[in-house]
């Protein structure tokens, strides 16, 4: 019978905001799991993939592109350079 080891666990410290930490535990909360787990898990999945998966858009879900595109649309609107167009 073979006899398996339980990996030493290690600190693993970094910086973050707290309303977005604040955030995370709220999360963290409503599904069940704290966050430890949910980091964990993260990472154990980034490693396993050899890849991770971010979704690169603002809280009105458009790309820093799409974001940047929309400001200077309102711009335009705002100093009289855009056509209405009927």
């Amino acid at each position: 019978m073979a006899v398996t080891s339980v990996d030493e666990k290690t600190n693993f410290t970094f910086k973050i905001d707290k309303t977005t930490r604040d955030q995370f535990d709220k999360l963290c909360d409503t599904i069940g799991i704290s966050m430890s787990a949910a980091i964990n898990a993260l990472v154990k999945q980034a490693v396993r993939d050899q890849r991770m998966s971010f979704s690169a858009v603002d809280e009105n879900g458009f790309t820093p592109e799409e974001s940047q595109e929309l400001l200077r649309r309102i711009a335009d609107v705002r100093e009289g350079r855009a056509e209405r167009h009927q």
